[in-house]
C-alpha cells in the first residue's frame, strides 16, 4: 500500500495588506490545491489505484467583483491480469468545474453569477499482447451535467431578480479497437477505429426559426419541448487513427500519422471581462460536434550516443464546426445562446521543435513550437459573416511558444534548476471609434481578433540544498530557494474597456507582474 498526499496555499492577501497602496490593500488574491493518491496492491493480479484533486482560486480587485473558480476531480481504476499476456483497466471517474463572479459594494445590487460543468465517466480497457501483434479495445460511458449560468441576489438586501438558465444534460457512449503490429525490425503500423455516440437529453425547450433569415427573437416562428428524458439532439460517426513508423537506423526514425476526432462539448470565450468568463455549451438540437482532421509527419534522431533526443514534427489539422459569435453578442446568461453562435470553419498548421539532455550533470530541454490557428465564416446572413468572410486568427491562436528548461546537480547536496516561457499575446478586438448620434453612443470595433495582447515572457530560477542524505537518518531535510518571475516582467492577464463619461478606456491587468521570492523546506522519510 502507498499513498501520496500534498496541499498547497500561498500568503498572497497578507503580503498585499503590507503594500502602501490603497487599492492593492483592498484586492485579495488566494488559491489552495490538494492532491491524494493511494495504490494497493491487492495480489500480484488484482491493483487499485484512488486518486483525487482538489482547487480553489480567488481573487478580488479594489473591493469590486470577485472571481472564484473551483475543480473537482475523482478517479477510482481496477488493474487486472487475466494472464501474463491479457491485461485490462476499469475506472470511474469525476470531474466538476465552477467559476463564480460576485458582487457586494452595493447591498441592493448584490449579486453572484455562476457557471458548472459535472461529468461522470466509466472506462474499460483491454490490451492483449502476443509477439509481434498488441490488441486494444473497450468501451466508454460519459454523463454530462452542465449549468450555463445562474444569476442570484447575494445577501438579504439585495433586489436582483434571481435567473436560472435552464440546465443541459446529456450522454455520451463509444467503442473502440485497435491494433499494433510490427512487419519488420524497422516498420510498425498502429491502426484503429472509435464508435462515437453522443445524446442530449431533455428537459429542452427550443426555439424554431424562419431559415430564410438569421436566427434572433424576430425570427422565431414556434417553439419545440422535449420532456424529461426525452432525446434532443443524437450525433455519431466514426473516429480513425492510423499512424506508420519507420526505423530508418539505430538512433532515428520517421512516424507518419492521420487521425479523426469529434467533441461534443465547446468552449465558449468571453474576453470583454476583467476575467476571461469561459463557458462550457454542449452540443444538442441545433448545434453540432466539432470533427477535426489532423496529418502529421515527424522525424526523431539521437545524438552523442544517445545522451540528446531531438525531433521535429509538421501538422495540418482542418476542423468542422467551430463555433463562433455574432458581432456584439454576450456569452453570458443568454437563454437562447443559439441565436448569438454561428458555425464556422478552421484550420490548424504548426512546427514543433525539441532538442533535450536526458543524461550528464547538467540536463537541459529546449522546446519550440511555431503555430497558427485561423477560422472563417461561411455564414449565409450579414449577420453571420466575420471579418468579410476572410480567414482570422482564433482566440487561441499564438504563432510563438518556447519553453527552455535547465538543471545542474553540483553535487548530491546542491543543484540548480531554471526555466523560461516565452509565447506571442494571444488575439483579441479592440474599440477603434465612438460615435453619438443623438442621445445614442455606439462603439466601433475593430476587425476580429485584429490586434494582439503583449508577449508572455517569464523567467524562474531555483536553488536546491539537500541536508544529510545518509540512508539511515529518519528524516532527509532540504531547503529550496526560488524566485517566481525574476525579470519582474507585468505580463498581461486580459484586456477590458470601461465606459468613463464619453470616453472608453482600455486597461491592462497583470497578476503577480514582480519578482517573487519564497523558501521550502521539505523533508523525506
Amino acid at each position: 500500500l502507498t499513498y501520496l498526499l500534498a496541499a498547497r496555499t500561498t500568503y498572497s492577501d497578507w503580503i498585499l495588506g503590507l503594500i502602501n497602496n490603497s487599492i492593492l490593500k483592498k484586492s485579495r488574491a488566494s488559491f489552495y490545491d490538494l492532491n491524494g493518491r493511494i495504490t494497493c496492491n491487492i495480489n500480484k493480479d488484482n491493483k487499485l489505484d484512488f486518486s483525487s484533486y482538489l482547487s480553489h482560486d480567488f481573487f478580488q480587485i479594489n473591493s469590486e467583483r470577485t472571481y472564484s473558480y473551483v475543480n473537482n476531480i475523482l478517479a477510482l481504476k481496477w488493474h487486472h491480469s487475466f494472464s501474463r499476456i491479457f491485461v485490462s483497466d476499469f475506472s470511474i471517474n469525476n470531474s466538476f468545474y465552477r467559476y463564480d463572479i460576485s458582487s457586494q459594494d452595493v447591498p441592493s445590487e448584490a449579486s453572484i453569477m455562476s457557471h458548472k460543468v459535472n461529468s461522470t465517466g466509466i472506462k474499460a480497457d483491454f490490451n492483449r499482447i502476443q509477439g509481434r501483434h498488441e490488441t486494444g479495445f473497450g468501451l466508454d460511458l460519459n454523463r454530462y451535467s452542465l449549468m450555463p449560468g445562474s444569476y442570484l441576489p447575494n445577501g438579504d438586501s439585495s433586489l436582483v431578480t434571481p435567473h436560472t438558465i435552464e440546465s443541459e444534460r446529456a450522454y455520451e457512449a463509444a467503442l473502440y479497437f485497435d491494433e499494433k503490429f510490427t512487419l519488420t525490425d524497422r516498420i510498425s503500423i498502429n491502426a484503429g477505429i472509435r464508435m462515437s455516440s453522443f445524446f442530449s437529453v431533455g428537459h429542452q425547450t427550443f426555439m424554431i426559426y424562419d431559415d430564410r433569415y438569421s436566427r434572433s427573437l424576430s425570427t422565431v416562428i414556434d417553439t419545440l419541448d422535449f420532456r424529461s428524458g426525452a432525446i434532443s439532439g443524437k450525433y455519431a460517426g466514426p473516429e480513425l487513427r492510423l499512424s506508420v513508423n519507420f526505423r530508418i537506423a539505430e538512433n532515428n526514425s520517421l512516424k507518419i500519422n492521420y487521425n479523426r476526432t469529434r467533441q461534443y462539448i465547446h468552449l465558449l470565450t468571453n474576453t470583454t471581462s476583467i476575467s476571461p468568463t469561459d463557458t462550457w455549451k454542449l452540443s444538442d438540437y441545433y448545434l453540432k460536434p466539432q470533427i477535426g482532421d489532423q496529418f502529421a509527419i515527424g522525424f526523431y534522431q539521437m545524438l552523442f550516443n544517445n545522451r540528446i533526443e531531438t525531433s521535429a514534427e509538421l501538422y495540418y489539422k482542418n476542423i468542422q464546426n467551430m463555433l463562433d459569435f455574432k458581432g456584439g453578442s454576450t456569452l453570458t446568461m443568454e437563454e437562447n445562446i443559439e441565436q448569438n453562435l454561428i458555425n464556422v470553419k478552421g484550420k490548424a498548421y504548426g512546427l514543433e521543435l525539441v532538442l533535450k539532455k536526458t543524461e550528464g550533470k547538467a540536463l537541459y530541454s529546449i522546446a519550440y513550437t511555431w503555430s497558427r490557428t485561423f477560422a472563417r465564416s461561411p455564414g449565409r446572413f450579414p449577420e453571420e459573416i466575420v471579418n468579410g468572410g476572410s480567414w482570422y486568427p482564433a482566440s487561441y491562436d499564438k504563432p510563438n511558444d518556447l519553453v527552455i528548461t535547465l538543471n545542474y546537480l553540483y553535487s548530491r547536496r546542491l543543484s540548480f534548476s531554471s526555466s523560461y516561457t516565452w509565447s506571442t499575446g494571444r488575439p483579441i478586438t479592440y474599440p477603434v471609434a465612438i460615435y453619438h448620434i443623438r442621445a445614442i453612443t455606439l462603439l466601433q470595433y475593430s476587425d476580429r481578433n485584429k490586434y494582439r495582447l503583449p508577449d508572455y515572457s517569464r523567467l524562474d530560477i531555483a536553488l536546491k540544498v539537500s541536508g544529510n542524505l545518509k540512508s539511515h537518518k529518519i528524516a532527509r531535510p532540504a531547503w529550496t530557494f526560488s524566485v517566481y518571475n525574476l525579470l519582474g516582467r507585468e505580463n498581461v492577464y486580459s484586456a477590458y474597456f470601461k465606459k468613463k463619461g464619453e470616453v472608453i478606456k482600455g486597461y491592462m491587468l497583470s497578476v503577480f507582474g514582480r519578482a517573487i521570492p519564497s523558501v521550502t523546506f521539505s523533508f523525506d522519510f
